[in-house]
């Protein structure tokens, strides 16, 4: 499905989105890491040690270093996304080529894939 090219103006709209997302995303992942080790260090409270590994809370933690590990991954697709309009390819599908629909931009200015190729990849996973 053919789609209208972007416009410099919508281009610039959709970079100052990353821009601020990418800033965003870079203070919550510093915050989300800086408060991992303290919990570490507070689960390793000798006065408090289980005595069955089962009585371990460790399910918090791990919650936690998967909330950094997907905004990283977020991030790390703005930043992808921001390197896309320098390069001139920003709003093309990275797998078929085709334009991605503005309404998918709108949603996700970071996206790489159009819908189609999306929903293949993600029946393939």
């Amino acid at each position: 499905m053919k789609h209208e090219a972007i416009k410099p103006a919508q281009l610039q709209r959709y970079k100052q989105e990353l821009l601020a997302l990418r800033t965003r995303l870079a203070g919550d992942v510093t915050r989300l890491i800086e408060a991992i080790p303290g919990e570490m260090q507070a689960a390793g409270d000798l006065s408090n040690v289980p005595t069955h590994n089962a009585d371990r809370d460790s399910d918090g933690l791990d919650k936690e270093v998967a909330l950094v590990q997907n905004e990283g991954d977020l991030l790390a697709a703005v930043e992808e996304a921001l390197e896309r309009i320098e390069t001139g390819t920003f709003g093309r599908c990275e797998n078929c080529d085709e334009s991605i629909a503005a309404e998918r931009l709108d949603a996700l200015p970071y996206v790489a894939l159009c819908i189609g190729c999306a929903q293949a990849a993600q029946t393939e996973a």
